[in-house]
């Protein structure tokens, strides 16, 4: 996923934003690593004890990269978890009871949908972002982004919750996580974020998913050491995709777990019928390659209908990508009108070709090497099946 920079929000409102975020974020990591390592509710004297071995390798690795770059900013930072630790001291939680978890079992009629999967509604935000609506745990529905380049449903803390109050109660509701570990997205954001599994997902048209949904909980922009005091990257982030929540139901890709829908054996990202339909492929014909996301294609530019020039590609066909990316080599030849076709092989099936226009910032972003992102433009013009079972991906070009 490629994520993009946004102007929408403005200083005021970030301000505002997070002197309760912190807070809130810090509170909701004490109280579910707590659970996470399985212990009791500790005095408060025992805050600083247990979750000291859970920051510290974090931090660690964390410090360690910033000390290359700025090793007085890291002295900094260490200090400052170092008093933050010191004073969870004096915070007293009221931890749920892990036997007591939040999500209910799936009623035999979810249980029935569940074993042939379902339709979703799907629309695009901004021009560039597929999205689905979906309600977590019962909560209020929200839009996520339907991105082929993760795996795994993520949503920040705050959102499971129309307040910081509502949404830290909901997330303690949960029960306990399986685990705390670090992810993050290109576009500017890393964060750390809870698992918890069995979290039963409604999505618009009655499909139901209980697979794991990732709590993101703190995160900061590698870009702006700033961020790591307000806490509010992942939130900023989101912001600029127009949506709350990122659905990742790529298989072959970094993460941070899985695909929600991978349990269906695989989902059809259908955009001009507005529809994500999850489970088996409904369509026939096509064109299939290896990879899910990820393949080797071939990728050529061509001007007034004379190829300007090609080159093998590992392609991740990525609906979360919004321009995507292009090689060095070929990036020189981009002009108004360009056309840029991706084909299985050299001088093989062509899989989808885009014109470009007059907006030069539309245009893929130049990378060097061969690993490059699709971005939306195959998924705007034509159904894209993702097999799971057989590790491939249908593209369908329209006649």
């Amino acid at each position: 996923m490629v994520g993009r920079e946004s102007a929408k929000n403005s200083r005021s409102a970030t301000a505002r934003r997070c002197g309760v975020v912190v807070g809130g974020a810090v509170s909701a990591f004490v109280a579910a690593a707590a659970m996470a390592t399985g212990s009791a509710a500790p005095a408060k004297a025992d805050f600083e004890a247990l979750i000291d071995p859970i920051i510290q390798p974090l931090l660690t690795s964390f410090t360690d990269s910033l000390a290359a770059l700025d090793p007085a900013a890291a002295l900094d930072i260490t200090s400052w978890t170092d008093s933050l630790l010191s004073s969870l001291g004096s915070i007293d939680l009221a931890l749920p009871s892990v036997a007591e978890p939040a999500a209910a079992a799936a009623s035999s009629s979810a249980d029935a949908a569940a074993s042939t999967g379902g339709t979703i509604p799907l629309t695009v935000l901004e021009n560039t972002e597929p999205a689905v609506n979906a309600s977590i745990d019962g909560g209020s529905t929200v839009p996520l982004l339907v991105d082929t380049g993760s795996s795994g449903l993520v949503v920040p803390w705050q959102d499971l919750g129309t307040n910081n109050f509502q949404a830290l109660d909901h997330l303690f509701q949960l029960g306990a996580p399986t685990g705390i570990s670090q992810s993050g997205y290109s576009g500017g954001v890393d964060y750390f974020y809870l698992t918890y599994n069995s979290v039963p997902v409604d999505y618009a048209g009655g499909l139901t998913t209980t697979g794991p949904v990732d709590v993101e909980v703190y995160s900061w922009d590698p870009n702006n050491l700033l961020s790591l005091f307000t806490n509010n990257a992942f939130q900023n982030f989101l912001t600029g995709n127009a949506v709350q929540g990122i659905l990742g139901i790529g298989e072959n890709t970094a993460g941070p777990t899985t695909s929600p829908f991978e349990s269906f054996n695989g989902v059809l990202v259908d955009i001009p019928n507005h529809e994500l339909v999850v489970g088996a492929d409904p369509l026939t014909g096509g064109t299939t390659v290896s990879g899910d996301p990820i393949s080797t294609l071939y990728e050529t530019v061509s001007n007034s209908g004379t190829v300007a020039g090609g080159s093998a590609v590992s392609n991740d066909v990525d609906s979360g990508g919004v321009y995507g990316t292009i090689p060095s080599s070929l990036a020189g030849k981009l002009e108004p009108g360009s056309v840029i076709s991706v084909y299985n092989s050299n001088g093989g099936t062509l899989l989808y070709q885009y014109t470009l226009g007059n907006d030069s910032t539309t245009y893929p972003t130049s990378v060097s090497g061969n690993s490059i992102d699709s971005g939306v433009a195959p998924f705007l013009q034509e159904p894209i099946y993702l097999d799971y079972i057989n590790h491939t991906q249908t593209f369908y070009p329209s006649s």
